[in-house]
């Protein structure tokens, strides 16, 4: 009798081990099934531009399908990680520092929807995440606007080869090989 309850207890406490591990493992399992699809989501908004340096990057951005109140001017900014790069709002803007007459969201496409920023002369420290958002003002005892996220683009910038024009090097190109082959 005393071996048919611990055969009994034993079973019931096998049964209990199996069921939370299961528990556990669907879980764990529902919730890489969920990280793995936000990041897919995320992945699927964020736009890549690679561009050489020197040249122009046109990040595209279109507030058309966010929320923005009737009649108000639209009021976009681009982002950086560590800085804001540009503003405007109607005819008043503000460019980041270092990025001082190189970029711009033209107003007339701006109020169109298109709120694509344009950079020119990119640099090689111009590389890395972009954000767009539209700044909607708060109406009710708030002096903060409201930041709604638009769009991400990652920009990569590609360095020009620079081409050396040392004397001294097309020297050693001319005599190196009559040096070794005896030309």
């Amino acid at each position: 009798m005393f071996s048919t309850v611990k055969s009994s207890v034993t079973d019931n406490w096998q049964h209990r081990i199996t069921s939370s591990s299961l528990l556990i493992m669907t879980t764990v399992l529902l919730i890489l099934l969920l990280a793995c699809c936000a990041g897919s989501l995320s992945a699927q908004s964020r736009i890549y531009i690679s561009v050489k340096a020197g040249s122009s990057a046109v990040l595209p951005c279109d507030w058309r399908n966010k929320t923005q109140s009737p009649g108000e001017k639209p009021h976009i900014e681009w982002r950086t990680p560590s800085e804001t790069v540009f503003e405007r709002q109607g005819g008043d803007q503000y460019e980041g520092e270092g990025y001082e007459h190189r970029v711009d969201v033209p107003e007339d496409k701006l109020l169109g929807g298109d709120c694509s920023l344009v950079l020119k002369d990119v640099r090689l420290n111009d590389s890395g995440p972009y954000e767009s958002y539209l700044l909607e003002r708060r109406r009710r005892r708030s002096l903060h606007s409201k930041r709604v996220f638009i769009q991400a683009v990652e920009l990569s910038v590609e360095g020009n080869a620079e081409v050396i024009h040392s004397p001294l090097l097309i020297i050693m190109f001319i005599l190196l090989p009559s040096i070794f082959f005896g030309g």
